[in-house]
């Protein structure tokens, strides 16, 4: 926040405040959107509508869709942040992120528009597809700590990061398969086969990490 943004907040509170209301309800709107219709198809037009409010107090909140899609993924980062702030310690972490993804999926299940995932938009828009990649990036980095703290490993070793990394690349194959069939394949089932497969090669990832001997120093 600026100074000056930090002075107007200080000197109009409820103005502040209903601006920041604003753009929590066009980013809410902007999400469901994007995975009614697929990010290609929803315009700016179709947002503002969406959030009932001006298109042009959309843009003075959000300067582009590609700005308003990173923003969403801000938000989602903070959530996962939040979560696992508050499970780190109390819920193991593969009872954790199955949790995590099975909730997802089952919002998902039942929709039968590929448009809604965003894999052939993220071929299509470099833009988005930079905003995902960092996105990604930061999820399993937060994840890895999360291992790193339950299972006793150095944050910086490799273990943590590449189970992680499992994990979320194992959801988003699921994610994949289903949206390239809606019809014949089912979200659920899909995910649950997939994180199967994915917490056993990361189990004994981890116990072959926590196994090996320390190299003595020469």
């Amino acid at each position: 926040m600026s100074e000056k943004t930090g002075d107007q907040a200080e000197r109009f509170p409820r103005r502040t405040l209903r601006r920041q209301n604003t753009r929590k309800r066009i980013l809410k709107a902007a999400t469901r959107l994007f995975q009614r219709v697929g990010y290609g198809h929803a315009t700016m037009n179709a947002i503002a509508e969406a959030a009932d409010v001006h298109v042009t107090t959309l843009f003075t909140h959000f300067k582009s869709k590609q700005d308003m899609a990173a923003s969403a993924n801000e938000a989602t980062l903070e959530r996962l942040a939040l979560l696992i702030s508050r499970s780190v310690g109390k819920v193991g972490f593969f009872d954790f992120f199955r949790n995590m993804v099975m909730d997802v999926a089952g919002r998902l299940h039942g929709e039968r528009e590929p448009t809604l995932t965003v894999w052939s938009e993220l071929e299509r828009d470099p833009d988005l597809a930079l905003a995902w990649a960092s996105y990604e990036h930061r999820q399993v980095a937060m994840l890895a700590e999360y291992v790193a703290a339950e299972f006793g490993l150095p944050p910086e070793s490799y273990a943590p990061t590449l189970v992680a990394g499992l994990m979320v690349s194992a959801s988003w194959e699921a994610h994949r398969r289903w949206s390239a069939d809606t019809r014949q394949r089912n979200l659920k089932n899909e995910t649950l086969a997939a994180l199967d497969v994915a917490e056993r090669m990361a189990k004994a990832a981890l116990q072959a990490a926590r196994s090996r001997p320390t190299r003595a120093k020469r």
